[in-house]
């Protein structure tokens, strides 16, 4: 097995498990999915083929471009464009994650910002972008991130941040690895639930500015701890 062979190994592996930590979270579901970067070239990313997640093996990966195209005959997903116009727009990202997060989905029609209300939320920065796609293509479409001119609409949304929501459809995560993603993800799902029981309440108190900052970095220091956890709880189904 060369060096190469195996390094991919062990991404496919990683994103196969990323895939049934966020089934079992409740965070993924029917139409979901995860990608990486190649490791060794930043023009390149790892995505499973169009599968339902919970099918997904370490065999069903394919590669792409960052123009979304792949030599591999397999099916693929409408929205693989998503993943490659954000690699495109944003170097720095090594994984885009895409679903349709329970909590977070009604941030997705409402005119409430989603904003950080815990440390725990800190990452999110000052509110989540949102994605208008009636701004230039109307309200006729299907909402659908399915051309590579939607999804470079998408990325530009993005701009800098972690996440963004796709009006009335869902909510794409980026981050530097596949593991910051997926605790992203969980923690974004978690801080939509708060915001939206906090504002059923009371008056809500947002995280500062600094509190933002400070939060972020000592949470942001804790992400193998979560994958860890997540991992057990996999185990301990009978799922890993």
């Amino acid at each position: 097995m060369t060096e190469s062979k195996s390094a991919h190994d062990k991404v496919f592996a990683e994103l196969v498990t990323a895939t049934k930590i966020l089934i079992n979270e409740g965070i993924m579901d029917t139409f979901g999915h995860i990608s990486v970067r190649v490791p060794e070239d930043p023009e390149s990313f790892f995505l499973a083929q169009k599968l339902a997640p919970s099918a997904i093996t370490v065999n069903d990966i394919q590669r792409f471009n960052l123009d979304g195209e792949t030599s591999d005959n397999r099916p693929s997903y409408l929205e693989r464009y998503i993943h490659s116009e954000i690699y495109k727009a944003r170097p720095d990202v090594q994984c885009v994650l895409h679903t349709h997060s329970p909590a977070v989905l009604p941030y997705c029609f409402v005119d409430q910002p989603l904003r950080p209300v815990t440390h725990m939320g800190a990452f999110i920065g000052d509110a989540v972008p949102v994605y208008e796609i009636r701004d230039k293509h109307g309200d006729e479409t299907d909402l659908f991130g399915g051309s590579p001119s939607v999804c470079r609409d998408i990325a530009e949304s993005l701009a800098s941040y972690p996440v963004v929501l796709m009006a009335r459809h869902g909510v794409v995560n980026v981050g530097k690895s596949v593991r910051e993603v997926v605790f992203r993800a969980f923690y974004l799902e978690q801080e939509a639930a708060a915001l939206t029981a906090g504002l059923q309440i009371g008056t809500v108190k947002y995280l500062s500015p600094g509190e933002i900052k400070t939060a972020g970095k000592l949470v942001g220091a804790q992400i193998d701890r979560g994958w860890d956890h997540w991992s057990q709880r996999l185990r301990q189904a009978g799922l890993a």
